[in-house]
């Protein structure tokens, strides 16, 4: 009987003992990925703690930490995620923070009566522009009829600046971007075509 007894527990002994080995292995394994891919963000050199990060798969934020493990990111609504570095590292990142130059583009949609007006609606577009936004880049700015749409005609302004495409001015200047768009519409007496909207009873 105590060989039977001492039998069961030796095996059940040996069969805890191989699924705690597992597990710990499996574990190991996970941490020792995590912290290869931590290592590998701080050792790429292409993000710091303070920097306005957008990555591929659209996470995007302030880097307030670090880790190795995993990486603290401040979002717009100035709420903290903590993203693991494994599924951090290997995607494209865009730092913002480094980036010198920003982009303000913007995108009308004219009536068809007013086709006439929109040669001088985007001569106007560019002189306001220009006047008013002091960071414009030379030979970055276009205003252009791009395209017919089933109601409406397509024109786009793309305008670039030597501002850092985060903070305050970034923010300032797509204002006066915006703000000289509609002083140009309305010296030009071009108006929008507004969406069909259908709301229900």
């Amino acid at each position: 009987f105590l060989e039977v007894e001492t039998g069961y527990a030796v095996k059940s002994l040996f069969s805890v003992g191989a699924t705690g080995t597992l597990v710990f292995g499996l574990a190991s394994k996970d941490i020792a990925s995590q912290t290869m891919a931590g290592l590998s963000l701080h050792l790429s050199e292409k993000i710091f703690e303070g920097d306005q990060v957008k990555f591929s798969d659209g996470t995007s934020g302030t880097i307030t930490r670090m880790g190795w493990f995993e990486t603290m990111i401040q979002n717009s609504d100035d709420v903290v995620v903590g993203v693991p570095n494994s599924q951090l590292t290997g995607q494209r990142v865009y730092n913002l923070s480094r980036t010198p130059q920003s982009q303000v583009k913007q995108t009308l949609r004219i009536r068809y009566e007013d086709a006439s007006k929109i040669p001088l609606l985007l001569e106007t577009i560019k002189e306001e522009i220009r006047t008013d936004c002091d960071k414009l880049i030379p030979g970055r700015l276009r205003a252009h009829w791009s395209n017919f749409e089933d109601d409406h005609l397509q024109v786009v302004v793309d305008a670039h600046f030597s501002i850092k495409p985060t903070g305050g001015e970034y923010h300032d200047n797509r204002q006066k971007v915006l703000q000289a768009i509609y002083r140009a519409v309305k010296k030009t007496g071009v108006s929008f075509e507004k969406s069909n909207v259908k709301v229900g009873k």
